[in-house]
């Protein structure tokens, strides 16, 4: 999954000249996390809600202030960018990493083509754990050995369903947490053949879209 198929095209970019007011308006008018500045076509800076808002609480002049004030003034310098076509996990590392809730996304010659932002990652997370659709999901706990996870999924393919999707969690260490994704509500035979074959069931619960 790369970063042009799941960013935000619907955007809005602003130039370092522009005033907060027009910022302020943008951001309240469209529910937007923060906005792209850009000159002569390329990203110069990131101007966020929390830029503005943290600046309007110093001052009592509201309205003056985000009218005589420049974008330039308060935005973030040389923000981080991503390429359309970098993977979907490089984006949410770096926003992790960095803690920023917008990264604009570039093309081959750094030209703003859209933003990621934190609700298009809740976006991603639905889609890739498939919880828009009906099935049960069982949280078991498996040993970190060569061929465990295949055992599982081994187990899963004798009762003729599909695996909506697989995460595991806490990888490296002696046992790790993984919660399976089933296309049925009829899990009990799997439960009990996980069980049999010496898996630890922790939780499991029927899934409705």
């Amino acid at each position: 999954m790369f970063v042009r198929s799941r960013m935000s095209r619907d955007y809005v970019c602003v130039s370092p000249e522009d005033s907060l007011a027009k910022v302020y308006a943008i951001v309240k008018e469209k529910s937007f996390e923060g906005l792209p500045v850009v000159a002569d076509g390329k990203v110069v800076g990131v101007v966020t809600t929390w830029d503005i808002l943290s600046r309007l609480a110093e001052t009592d002049r509201t309205e003056e202030y985000l009218r005589e004030t420049k974008v330039a003034e308060v935005m973030t310098d040389q923000p981080l960018t991503i390429r359309e076509d970098e993977i979907i996990e490089e984006a949410a590392r770096i926003m992790y990493q960095k803690e920023i809730d917008l990264l604009p996304v570039v093309d081959e010659n750094d030209r703003v083509v859209g933003v990621i932002t934190e609700p298009d990652f809740f976006k991603v997370f639905v889609e890739m754990l498939g919880l828009e659709r009906p099935g049960t999901r069982i949280s078991l706990v498996v040993p970190e050995r060569v061929g465990q996870l295949a055992k599982v999924t081994e187990i899963v393919k004798r009762h003729g369903v599909n695996i909506i999707s697989l995460v595991t969690f806490e990888p490296g260490r002696p046992f790790g947490d993984v919660v399976l994704r089933v296309d049925t509500v009829e899990s009990k035979p799997i439960v009990d053949d996980l069980v049999e074959a010496g898996f630890r069931v922790l939780h499991v619960s029927q899934v409705w879209a």
